[in-house]
């Protein structure tokens, strides 16, 4: 989410955010979860099961004969997780249930954005997440964890396959993150109002990883897009993987076992203007966030340009670097 000219970042003063500014809904004490945004338990488990339908999206019929669907889907990482069916991480997804598990996740979708499980377009298994974005309206659709595990809060290691088409022309679209709510007077817009956080997001079609703060006026980012442009892939399976740790306040990004790019104190792109080594905020660069008790995937789009699809499979976490499954892993 970028701030538009003239407006406070950084800890400066004057100005405001972009992203619908504050909303005014009312918030969620436990989760932080805005009043605007649609929740899981308002929903019937139902809504978020497989959809088999001939009526789905496959890679086959919407994505070109390059797409591609089936297994070990990108090179190897470094390191390997060892695809042997169980749990990789402390914590893991694969949605191989057919449906989103409302006991380890919230739902939470606003202005259009929608999300469901589907059988079409997978990297493994059977199952995958599918969100849609349209191009208007900052919308978003995202599962959040209800009860992430408590090793998880100083730093965590995810890993993440994902589907994208088309190309993302976004200004700043976030695809997962991991934060707490903060308990500063202010609030952002929703559907986190108070959340404080680390990000992945994709912009022009390119990377932007880094940080935001909610809970403080005028809100606070600051960003890093990595060296040399490197692009998303689009209409393909890719290996995500990233690294967020708080003390110090640094986020680290592989994609298919490659890295991709650093955000600390000495790689800030945006705003302009920060000195290498320099406190990212308020004289420090650890405990910004104040831990991570809440992880997100799907998306939130700050600047939509044009409507897309974006997949999700076999999500792990955890407090070292999980790796890319091996070729061949189901």
């Amino acid at each position: 989410m970028q701030v538009p000219s003239g407006a406070a970042v950084a800890g400066t003063t004057s100005g405001s955010a972009d992203e619908d500014a504050k909303t005014g809904d009312g918030v969620d004490a436990t989760t932080g979860i805005g009043g605007d945004a649609t929740r899981s338990e308002s929903d019937a488990a139902g809504s978020f099961m497989a959809d088999t339908s001939s009526g789905s999206a496959s890679a086959s019929d919407d994505f070109g004969d390059d797409a591609e669907t089936s297994s070990g889907a990108g090179p190897d990482a470094a390191t390997q997780d060892t695809g042997t069916g169980g749990c990789a991480g402390l914590f893991c997804e694969d949605f191989e249930q057919g449906q989103i598990d409302l006991s380890k996740w919230d739902i939470l979708m606003g202005a259009g954005g929608t999300l469901n499980i589907e059988d079409q377009t997978v990297a493994h298994g059977k199952y995958a997440m599918h969100v849609h974005g349209l191009a208007g309206a900052s919308d978003y659709a995202l599962i959040v964890t209800r009860n992430a595990p408590a090793a998880l809060s100083a730093a965590s290691f995810g890993r993440a396959y994902f589907f994208i088409t088309p190309k993302p022309t976004s200004g700043h679209t976030q695809m997962t993150f991991a934060g707490t709510n903060g308990t500063g007077p202010a609030e952002g817009p929703g559907p986190l109002p108070k959340l404080r956080y680390m990000e992945v997001a994709n912009i022009g079609g390119g990377w932007q990883i880094g940080f935001d703060l909610l809970d403080v006026s005028p809100l606070i980012e600051e960003v890093a897009y990595p060296a040399g442009s490197p692009r998303v892939p689009v209409a393909t399976w890719a290996c995500l993987e990233w690294q967020f740790t708080d003390e110090p306040d640094v986020v680290n990004l592989w994609v298919d076992g490659a890295a991709v790019g650093t955000f600390d104190d000495e790689h800030v792109s945006y705003p302009g203007g920060h000195t290498p080594g320099s406190p990212l905020y308020d004289g420090a660069s650890s405990g910004l966030i104040g831990g991570y008790t809440v992880f997100g995937f799907g998306f939130h789009d700050w600047h939509p340009a044009e409507a897309f699809d974006l997949y999700y499979d076999d999500i792990v976490l955890d407090t070292k670097r999980v790796g890319c499954l091996a070729s061949g892993d189901p």
